[in-house]
């Protein structure tokens, strides 16, 4: 079998995997807050013989994927408990999987008195317990992260961020995850903008440009594949013709 074939199967998976980010990221140009995820390719040489005379191969593939931390644009709301954060800048939330963190800044207060995301989860202040506020005590949020209700200050925001926040994992419902690489999360000290959200940083058009980018890709990866395969099979029926 040729080794080119490797090398292009590579290139192939590669784009597969860019393929579904970037398929990701067009169904969320719309969700509040969101930053799109990019795959990271790399390129590798790999020995496919034992001997040392024989050439090396490069191949292509994804080590990862990042968090494009591009800020998106803010839309003006005038809702009080609206907030669009600070660039890498997140706020921590409760989930049922252990203690999360989102950009989605478009808050509301439960049933129950909990602050919470548009997502339904509990919102946390700077000492990590969840916020609760009377809903009939007008409750505001400030510039500097202080939630407010019936003229008092009943907590402040648990705005963190991260040494690389770019490894941070999307979950779904604009909720991230905090990977061992990202760091640890530490307290953020810029302000955010009350009465105001962020919009997602993937929009439609750059989506779409991508996903007909990779979509072209791997057809070229699998047209080479398909060549390298009728190669091999010519080869196979001549040697055995002699």
């Amino acid at each position: 079998m040729s080794k080119g074939i490797y090398a292009a199967l590579s290139g192939a998976v590669a784009q597969t995997v860019a393929l579904e980010t970037t398929a990701q990221n067009l169904a969320n140009a719309g969700t509040t807050g969101y930053h799109g995820a990019r795959p990271i390719f790399h390129e590798v040489l790999s020995r496919a013989a034992r001997s040392p005379r024989e050439g090396a191969e490069r191949h292509m593939g994804v080590s990862s994927t990042a968090m494009d931390m591009t800020p998106g644009a803010t839309k003006a709301t005038g809702q009080p408990l609206d907030i669009a954060l600070p660039p890498r800048s997140f706020l921590s939330v409760s989930t049922d999987r252990g203690d999360r963190y989102t950009r989605a800044g478009s808050l509301r207060i439960g049933s129950d008195g909990t602050l919470r995301t548009s997502a339904g989860d509990p919102v946390l202040s700077d000492a990590g317990k969840p916020i609760k506020v009377d809903p009939a005590s007008a409750p505001a949020i400030t510039p500097d992260g202080e939630v407010r209700a019936g003229g008092a200050t009943v907590a402040r925001l648990g705005l963190v961020t991260f040494d690389n926040p770019e490894r941070m994992t999307h979950e779904g419902a604009g909720v991230l995850a905090a990977a061992p690489d990202a760091g640890a999360p530490r307290a953020a000290k810029e302000k955010v903008e009350t009465g105001a959200l962020e919009e997602s940083n993937a929009t439609p058009v750059r989506a779409m440009t991508d996903l007909l980018q990779a979509n072209r890709l791997f057809e070229a990866f699998t047209r080479t594949i398909e060549a390298f395969h009728e190669a091999d099979r010519k080869v196979v029926t001549i040697a055995s013709k002699d």
